[in-house]
């Protein structure tokens, strides 16, 4: 498997992304299951993925790939907020449906604010999740991220307007 191992926890690797990996994101992003909860309207081809590679993984921000000994099971980025002068990061992560319910989401959020808030001295980390997804809101509580506010009727998917949350941690306040 192409890509180096950058952190290493108990149950996951998290590794750089190569172009190796382009077909795991597309297939990834485009499964009903994945991109309900990341807004992709458009079907998304390779030619897509090339140009996320380029333009994203290769550019600012911290992307990994979430490996359990050689399978790829999705993606963790943080991306430092352009805006502000302030350290501010989002983190974003999918999942494979196949691997949901295993701890390997929460396992990948905390090896990512652990590297955030202690190798890239990020101030604040914070992330979003739909109102419905209750699988993504339990990994930032259980990390202890705080619900700081709730955009309503934010997105649209699936035919309906939805409620989007949005969850944030201090360093300090990081275990």
């Amino acid at each position: 498997m192409p890509g180096t191992v950058f952190i290493q926890g108990d149950k996951i690797k998290l590794r750089t992304v190569e172009k190796e990996d382009l077909e795991f994101l597309r297939n990834g992003v485009n499964h009903p299951k994945v991109r309900v909860f990341m807004g992709n309207k458009k079907p998304q081809n390779l030619e897509n993925q090339k140009e996320f590679f380029e333009q994203v993984i290769c550019g600012d921000g911290t992307h990994l790939l979430i490996c359990k000994n050689t399978e790829r099971l999705g993606i963790i980025s943080i991306t430092p907020e352009e805006s502000s002068s302030e350290k501010l990061g989002e983190i974003g992560l999918w999942l494979h449906p196949k691997h949901h319910g295993n701890g390997y989401g929460t396992e990948a959020a905390e090896l990512t604010a652990q590297h955030g808030f202690n190798q890239m001295n990020y101030h604040k980390l914070y992330t979003r999740a739909y109102k419905g997804n209750k699988a993504s809101q339990k990994i930032w509580e259980k990390l202890g991220f705080q619900k700081e506010g709730n955009l309503r009727d934010h997105t649209y998917t699936q035919g309906k307007y939805k409620d989007l949350i949005y969850y944030g941690i201090l360093h300090g306040e990081w275990q």
